[in-house]
């Protein structure tokens, strides 16, 4: 693999965990707050600006 596209793998994954760990904080924040799990999904697409199958999958990791 060239060097290239191992930047590129590398730049999605830093990406992937860095959603991962924003929604991980406003999850908690929001169950802190009593928010519904519709409320949940509805911030986790408003503030990083997700799909809803991405905040789906997203609220189902992070909450179990």
């Amino acid at each position: 693999m060239s060097d290239r596209y191992r930047k590129e793998d590398e730049a999605r994954g830093e990406a992937r965990g860095f959603i991962k760990g924003r929604a991980k904080e406003i999850i908690c924040f929001a169950k802190k707050i009593n928010y519904t799990y519709e409320e949940i999904k509805a911030r986790l697409k408003q503030r990083l600006n997700l799909y809803d199958e991405e905040t789906e999958k997203l609220s189902k990791n992070v909450l179990e």
